[in-house]
């Protein structure tokens, strides 16, 4: 919105509107769908300051930059634990998604320590969304664009990781403007050195237990070795979890 905000006062600053004129229409109430933003443009297109090719622009530009921003709305375990796991799935069929139903006859030990199988590659999906934390207000009207979560050096967080429980890791960075995407192994996880503990309870906070429960902090740039295009993530999980599995 801050960018939108921002071209609607040059326009208008470069129109024939009074300021008498602008302050009418910015106190009158405004309902959804209708907004003080929308009002102001058709307004100057009414005047002839702006043609329907410029507002049609307008509109094409915020959505690019917003297309995501829905994201940012979701409660917290919605997003976290349903929404990304559900969007790999759509974006490759392959992906089988991990209950004792569907595992029975081919992991029947399974107990929900995973969320994707596929050909005997166990997944675990994460998923983190890119906003300022040095700002109030709600999380979508702190929702970050993609260069401004790399140029702050927003630190995606990953929680619940279970290295010993899954083969591969498929986490995806949410912006308002793209997703990213990273994929790598268990191994993989470990040698970065960032997997720290969460102290969720006594029987997974500790790393000398069996099933050690962490989380990591991890910039754009620290996570660049295992981003993938969002193409190329089933072949990336064969070709990692494949690997991890014939060790």
């Amino acid at each position: 919105m801050k960018q939108l905000r921002e071209k609607i006062e040059e326009l208008l600053c470069n129109s024939k509107c009074t300021k008498e004129e602008i302050s009418s229409i910015m106190r009158e109430k405004a309902l959804y769908p209708f907004s003080r933003e929308s009002r102001i443009l058709a307004y100057l297109m009414s005047l002839g300051e702006i043609t329907y090719d410029e507002y049609a622009k307008l509109d094409e530009d915020y959505c690019n930059r917003n297309q995501f921003l829905e994201l940012f709305d979701m409660a917290p375990r919605t997003y976290g634990q349903t929404w990304g796991e559900e969007y790999i799935r759509k974006l490759f069929p392959q992906f089988i998604k991990a209950t004792k139903e569907n595992l029975a006859d081919v992991y029947p030990d399974f107990d929900g320590e995973f969320d994707l199988w596929l050909d005997g590659i166990r997944i675990e999906v994460k998923a983190c969304r890119a906003n300022s934390t040095k700002s109030s207000g709600s999380l979508a009207s702190r929702a970050y664009l993609h260069t401004e979560a790399h140029d702050t050096g927003f630190k995606y967080h990953y929680q619940q990781l279970k290295p010993s429980c899954c083969d591969v890791f498929i986490w995806i960075g949410t912006c308002r403007d793209t997703l990213l995407y990273w994929v790598l192994s268990s191994d993989e996880l470990l040698k970065t050195g960032k997997l720290g503990s969460q102290h969720r309870n006594e029987h997974t906070g500790t790393a000398d237990n069996p099933v050690f429960e962490g989380q990591v902090f991890m910039t754009e740039d620290e996570l660049l070795p295992f981003f993938v295009k969002e193409e190329n993530i089933l072949d990336a999980v064969y070709a990692k979890g494949k690997s991890k599995i014939d060790k």
